[in-house]
């Protein structure tokens, strides 16, 4: 069998070649994600090529696939779909596009396809009729290990070109959707993510958790891991928060072939500018095991405050879709929910610590693929003097720190927002309280009662301090 065209070229000369020479070691990567960064990096075109001169060597399978590609992986599959309203140029809005606002579609791929390029107007279960040109569709948060034909991936995502030959294609998550479809601003507890862009571009809109108070956060809707900010991203309305003047958000837009990683609790709004599809991989870190603590002591506060309450209206503005299901557990059940994780947890932690004593992941890490094979890439294992905070050295290496900007420069240079631009009407819990009759004014009343409720359980001081609590009983025994 005849060697690699890459192998033979780079071995007649003698030296590794000029694009593969610009990758980091994987282990290197790894070291530096777990340990070291603290602030997102954007790993340009790592997906795209690999190879010498002008060969195009993609380093996922996925990267040569089109749509038509992607439709015979899903096949007739009914997908579920979050539809909202694109945001009209010179609008602001003063709140995000809740998921439970939108309106939702089940559509096949094929169907997916034909309504966003307009050849069709209607989408299956929605009351309404929605135009392509008006609304964005996404298909989001969807584990492909659940794919029916999984098996069919096998190579076509790869995380060990960043150090974790572990993550495989069970481990990923897809998204996909049209030009506007986003996810409102948040902030996840746990871990760290890994961003790869297949198809189109997307825009990250990123604030460290430093600038926290500046971004409104609230725990409804409720969602287990996720903390949401009430500011209404891409164009934000400066007058219902006026303290994101204070905030300088980091913005990249990434493009096939880009990954991105985001740090432990950053920020982020995503917004697709076109048809896109990425695919993500969330990294656990040691700490996690204390923000699952934590994050079982929200759930059972928030789950228990609305044992009481009955009506499905006020349950529904509590809790995401996806949540659903806490709300209607037991007083017991959920305890003994809580019970069960908070156990978990303390053993992962105490797993945790032993094995970070040992070396044995990174010795894992190296049989299982960092000795790439001969069809694969080959890294440059010589490098060492790795200095992520040296422009130069970074962009030598193909590697582009996400760079911060002042907010009126966002909403100016980014966006062309500006301040005299009249906000769009705030959630509909609001707007309502103008004209309603006393039964809907009451449920506003409720509602709002059940918001400062939820605030307060939810306020890390309490957590911290339950968490102290649990940890004191758990040493006992």
């Amino acid at each position: 069998m005849a060697e690699p065209l890459l192998k033979r070229i780079c071995q007649d000369s003698h030296q590794l070649c000029e694009d593969q020479a610009k990758h980091i070691n994987p282990l290197d990567i790894r070291k530096a994600i777990l340990h070291d960064l603290t602030e997102p990096l954007v790993f340009r075109g790592y997906l795209s090529s690999f190879g010498c001169e002008d060969e195009y060597v993609p380093q996922w399978k996925c990267m040569e696939w089109g749509a038509s590609d992607w439709l015979k992986i899903f096949e007739e599959k009914v997908l579920k779909f979050r539809v909202g309203t694109r945001v009209k140029e010179n609008r602001v809005l003063s709140a995000p596009q809740w998921e439970t606002t939108c309106l939702k579609a089940n559509m096949t791929f094929s169907e997916f396809l034909q309504w966003s390029q307009g050849k069709r107007t209607s989408l299956t279960s929605c009351n309404q009729e929605v135009n392509c040109n008006d609304h964005w569709a996404y298909f989001d948060y969807y584990y492909m290990k659940d794919l029916e034909h999984v098996d069919q991936m096998k190579g076509a995502v790869d995380w060990s070109l960043f150090g974790f030959p572990d993550k495989e294609i069970r481990d990923s998550t897809f998204w996909m959707g049209t030009a506007g479809a986003n996810t409102p601003c948040h902030i996840d507890t746990y871990g760290c993510n890994l961003v790869a862009q297949i198809i189109g571009k997307k825009r990250w809109i990123l604030f460290p958790k430093s600038q926290s108070q500046y971004l409104s956060p609230t725990r409804i809707p409720y969602e287990e891991s996720s903390i949401y900010s009430k500011v209404g991203f891409p164009c934000p309305s400066v007058a219902s928060h006026p303290k994101l003047n204070f905030s300088t958000p980091y913005v990249v837009t990434l493009e096939p072939g880009d990954v991105l990683f985001v740090p432990k609790q950053w920020w982020h709004f995503v917004e697709h500018i076109n048809f896109a599809v990425s695919i993500n991989t969330w990294l656990e870190l040691p700490s996690d095991c204390e923000e699952q603590i934590k994050e079982s002591l929200v759930m059972y506060q928030v789950s228990s405050l609305c044992q009481g309450v009955h009506s499905v209206d006020l349950i529904s503005s509590v809790f995401n879709p996806n949540m659903m299901d806490i709300a209607t557990m037991t007083s017991s059940e959920i305890l003994k929910l809580l019970l069960q994780r908070v156990f978990q947890a303390s053993i992962s932690r105490e797993t945790s610590v032993k094995s970070c004593d040992t070396d044995v992941f990174r010795k894992k890490a190296l049989e299982q693929s960092l000795l790439m094979k001969e069809d694969k890439i080959m890294v440059d294992t010589k490098i060492t003097d790795i200095n992520w905070e040296d422009k130069k050295w970074c962009a030598n290496h193909k590697i582009e720190k996400v760079s911060s900007m002042s907010f009126s420069d966002y909403m100016n240079k980014v966006l062309g927002c500006t301040e005299t631009e009249v906000p769009v009407e705030k959630a509909e819990y609001c707007t309502k309280a103008k004209d309603s009759n006393s039964c809907e004014d009451e449920g506003i009343m409720k509602f709002s009662q059940i918001k400062l409720l939820v605030d307060a359980f939810t306020d890390q001081r309490v957590i911290d301090i339950l968490k102290m609590v649990i940890d004191e009983k758990l040493a006992e025994t």
